[in-house]
């Protein structure tokens, strides 16, 4: 077999045949798209995965007013002294939320 790189006139006959396909799947589905007889399961735990990445993704709303109080603490020196009690009311407000 010889292979010519500059050959002008593709073969043809390949997307004719690509293009029959598509139309032979497109007849075999039904009114929702989906293929007679096909179905996909996802499993509880990548439907939870796709979760946590969705709600991952969508941005966060920012609080000015709550950026500035942060920074005016952290400027007078008043934010971050006790690292003890910003660990427990981290701990405890992320336990308030999870119940």
């Amino acid at each position: 077999m010889k292979i010519e790189g500059n050959r002008p006139n593709v073969d043809s006959s390949a997307t004719g045949k690509v293009d029959a396909a598509r139309t032979a799947s497109s007849k075999g589905k039904d009114q929702t798209g989906r293929a007679n007889g096909d179905a996909v399961t996802v499993s509880p735990d990548v439907a939870l995965a796709q979760r946590a990445i969705d709600s991952a993704s969508q941005p966060t709303a920012i609080r000015p007013d709550a950026v500035e109080r942060g920074k005016a603490l952290l400027a007078s020196g008043s934010l971050g002294t006790d690292t003890g009690q910003l660990a427990d009311t981290l701990i405890q407000r992320l336990l308030d939320n999870q119940l």
